[in-house]
């Protein structure tokens, strides 16, 4: 089945992550839409969409798309989203889909009440790396994950809240997605003079600890994500910026290594072209869609409550 595809957003991170994927989907890319007319025309003309809209009411009733992309600020994703969900269409958004878990859950409502899919880009789900590390904790060798440390680092947006709440989710929801539910959280900010960061200690439903672990100084060309999890039988995964090692005792490590830091490499071996491809199997009925929006508002809880913390004890604007 080729879906007919409408996009809503001709912004910088749809230009660089999701426009030149979306021709190797083997989709109809039927129009896309913008505010800015002059930035939708130059979008149609590189990735090939057959017509250009300002108003996204007057695509979605001529086009009637299979699937809509809506991709932007989270306060245009929260808004326009809502409409395309209450419309009947099945909706992709880019993380987090709202800046708020309260928003979130009415989205997940409104695709609920529709009765169509939503799907929030947390593409880490989706990386290589991720996928091989969920596959080996759900093996019977692995055993019950015990102790998680997660170190993130990229904190650009001007108050704690917003890094929080737009950048930290990324690693917040790989942590939640690889060991289940959170219980309690701790956290100590860095109160340091010109630096923002913070550990937070994670109490987990199925008895595992973790923490995670932020600081604005590390380069996120080199130290954008790294992680530990460490099992009950003794295996060990070490991912460093999708380099992976699994350690097996008694069996030779799995090693997987993603090359350098590239454009392509971040579309693919950071999970951006298999998340939208999940999105496209659950739209048209053949896989479950790995990143439900319901899923993602226990994400947007944490990170919440992280920040919170981080205010509690000392953190300022």
């Amino acid at each position: 089945m080729s879906l007919r595809v409408s996009y809503i957003g001709a912004g910088g991170f749809s230009s660089r992550f999701i426009h030149p994927q979306l021709g190797r989907h083997g989709v109809v890319l039927s129009a896309i839409c913008d505010l800015d007319e002059a930035r939708a025309r130059y979008a149609a003309a590189c990735h090939g969409f057959e017509r250009v809209y300002t108003d996204f009411h007057e695509m979605l009733e001529r086009e009637e798309p299979d699937a809509v992309f809506c991709v932007g600020p989270q306060a245009m994703q929260y808004a326009v989203g809502l409409e395309v969900l209450r419309a009947g269409f099945p909706l992709y958004v880019q993380k987090p889909a709202a800046i708020s878990s309260e928003q979130t859950r009415e989205m997940a409502e409104a695709a609920r009440e529709a009765g169509v899919i939503c799907h929030v880009g947390f593409n880490l789900r989706s990386a290589p790396a991720a996928r091989r590390t969920r596959e080996a904790i759900l093996s019977g060798e692995f055993g019950t994950p015990t102790l998680g440390i997660f170190r993130y680092g990229l904190m650009s947006r001007p108050n704690w809240r917003e890094a929080i709440l737009d950048q930290h989710v990324h690693a917040i929801d790989l942590l939640l997605h690889l060991l289940g539910h959170w219980r309690a959280a701790q956290v100590t900010p860095i109160l340091q003079e010109g630096t923002r960061g913070y550990v937070a200690g994670l109490a987990l439903e199925s008895g595992c600890a973790a923490a995670l672990c932020t600081t604005h100084e590390m380069d996120a060309s080199d130290e954008f994500i790294a992680f530990e999890i460490t099992g009950r039988a003794g295996h060990t995964v070490f991912c460093h910026d999708g380099d992976l090692r699994y350690h097996r005792p008694g069996a030779d490590d799995v090693m997987m290594r993603m090359g350098t830091w590239n454009q392509q490499r971040l579309i693919d071996w950071w999970g951006y072209f298999d998340d939208v491809a999940s999105f496209f199997a659950a739209v048209r009925g053949e896989a479950e869609d790995i990143c439900p929006i319901a899923d993602t508002i226990r994400t947007m809880e944490l990170g919440e409550e992280i920040a919170r913390l981080c205010y509690e004890g000392g953190a300022s604007e």
